[in-house]
């Protein structure tokens, strides 16, 4: 069973984290948010609506850690304007993905959603106690105050990020989100 009200709660403190939405925690002015021109890609993100395709922004950044790369990448799956939805993909090297998908709205469901993949390709929906295991592991790479830039090759987590959207869409029921290069 997944504690619904807590996985939007975690994903909103980690968007808060990389600046994604508002953070009261953290200083906007020393931190540059995933949303910045400065880390858009060119790949977009292709949600069929009832009126026709929208073309999604995808950001993306990296930095090491150690001998590792650690990338993330955010794509805009927003249909409206005042209704803001998000899916991030994490990815250290050598390690499992993190899908996490979130609708940011008043008066909305949030639909949040936090997976898992070896792969790229299989998913798995994270219990409540894999879910704060990654909330712990990203709250420790605040202590490493990265340098982030922007990502490079990133074939491997665009299709990650893709296909972590096609399992969003079928653990809610829809299928309607895919891509464009």
């Amino acid at each position: 069973m997944i504690n619904f009200n807590l996985t939007e709660e975690i994903i909103k403190h980690i968007f808060s984290g990389l600046l994604i939405i508002n953070s009261e925690y953290i200083n906007s002015k020393l931190s540059n948010s995933l949303v910045d021109n400065s880390f858009l890609l060119k790949e977009k993100i292709k949600i069929e609506t009832e009126d026709g395709i929208i073309k999604g922004n995808v950001y993306g950044c990296q930095a090491s850690i150690g001998d590792k790369e650690i990338k993330i990448l955010l794509g805009n799956c927003s249909q409206d304007k005042n209704i803001l939805e998000y899916c991030l993909l994490l990815h250290l090297q050598d390690a499992p993905m993190y899908g996490l998908y979130l609708v940011i709205a008043n008066d909305i469901n949030a639909d949040p959603l936090i997976s898992t993949s070896l792969d790229g390709k299989s998913w798995m929906v994270c219990s409540t106690y894999l879910q704060a295991t990654f909330l712990a592991g990203m709250e420790q790479l605040k202590d490493y105050n990265f340098n982030w830039v922007k990502v490079q090759n990133y074939d491997y987590e665009f299709e990650g990020i893709i296909s972590f959207l096609q399992h969003y869409n079928d653990f809610y029921g829809e299928n309607n989100e895919g891509q464009e290069n």
